[in-house]
Parts: C-alpha cells; sequence; structure tokens
C-alpha cells in the first residue's frame, strides 16, 4: 500500500515537471525578448562588458531639430514593438526582430556599410520665394554606414542574459515541485 502511495506521488511529480519543461521554451523565450527590449531603455548591450550604443549623428546638420531629445532607434516604437518569439524547437527559441513591419532592424543589429538605392515619390516644394515647385519622382544611390547597436544575442553572447535564463528556469522548477 506505501508503495502504491509512493509511485503516485512520484508519477505525478514526473508529470508535472514534464508539463513544465514542454512550457519552459516559451517562457524563456519571453524572457530573452524582455532582455533585449532592456537594451533600449540601456541604449547599450550587455554582453561581455557593457557595450553602450553609438550616439545619433548631429540631427540639426540637416535641419532636424526634434530629434536631439529621443532615444536611439525609437521614433515611433514600431522596430521595438516587432521583436518577438519566431520560432521555438524542443531545446532551443528563437527571437526575431523586424519583418514585413520593420525590416531595418537586422541592418541595426548587425551594423551596416554599403550602398543603398532610394525611391523619392514625386512630391511638391515650397520655395523660399512663396511659390510651389513640383519635383518629379526620381531614385538616387547613397552610400550608408549604420553603426552596429546591438539588441538581439544568444545565451553565449551574454552572461547576463545565460544567468536570467538560469535564474527563471530554477524557479519554473522549484514553482512546480512546490505544487
Amino acid at each position: 500500500m506505501a508503495k502504491s502511495i509512493a509511485d503516485q506521488y512520484n508519477k505525478k511529480i514526473q508529470e508535472r515537471l514534464a508539463q513544465t519543461l514542454r512550457e519552459l521554451p516559451a517562457i524563456l523565450g519571453e524572457e530573452a525578448v524582455n532582455f533585449s527590449l532592456d537594451s533600449f531603455d540601456q541604449e547599450a548591450w550587455s554582453g561581455y562588458s557593457q557595450e553602450v550604443w553609438d550616439k545619433r549623428k548631429n540631427p540639426t546638420k540637416w535641419g532636424k531639430k526634434d530629434e536631439t531629445g529621443r532615444n536611439i532607434l525609437i521614433k515611433t516604437g514600431r522596430g521595438r514593438r516587432s521583436i518577438r518569439v519566431g520560432r521555438i524547437e524542443e531545446n532551443k527559441v528563437f527571437i526575431r526582430a523586424g519583418g514585413p513591419e520593420a525590416p531595418y532592424m537586422r541592418a541595426h543589429n548587425f551594423g551596416f556599410r554599403g550602398t543603398v538605392v532610394q525611391n523619392v515619390n514625386p512630391f511638391t516644394r515650397k520655395m523660399s520665394n512663396g511659390k510651389q515647385q513640383q519635383v518629379n519622382g526620381f531614385t538616387r544611390t547613397i552610400k550608408q554606414n549604420l553603426p552596429q547597436r546591438r539588441f538581439i544575442g544568444g545565451e553565449k553572447d551574454s552572461p547576463y542574459l545565460k544567468a536570467r535564463l538560469k535564474r527563471v528556469t530554477i524557479a519554473e522548477i522549484k514553482r512546480t515541485l512546490k505544487k
């Protein structure tokens, strides 16, 4: 009789642990997303050392005075909102940023140096004498240099992320065993 009660208890514990281990990748994925979002608040990547993002170029050089006080990489928040769990496999979770709504986020995370073709739509320009001038649409090629401002990485790249995931894993297992 005592053996069957112990066996039933062990079986319940094993079932709960198995369920927790099935749910754990999604929980860890959300924790990794939150770690990436914290990089936006800190304006730095917490790797083996704190990699502070390069500051924005002088925006007043082009006459854009409204960008002096805002955070780096955040204007509308679309890129930040695009960070989410992309795919969950058995022992891996893939975090993605960008996609169709913010394709530029990959270039910001890894940095980019190269030439880009820009399509300029037709528009109306207001001249200094008060007249308006119609400008035809055209394309132009520019050399672009985006510095790397890393916000997504793996646990191999950041001991802080690794410790955070370990802490969440231990807390989930302890919570399961306390039930």
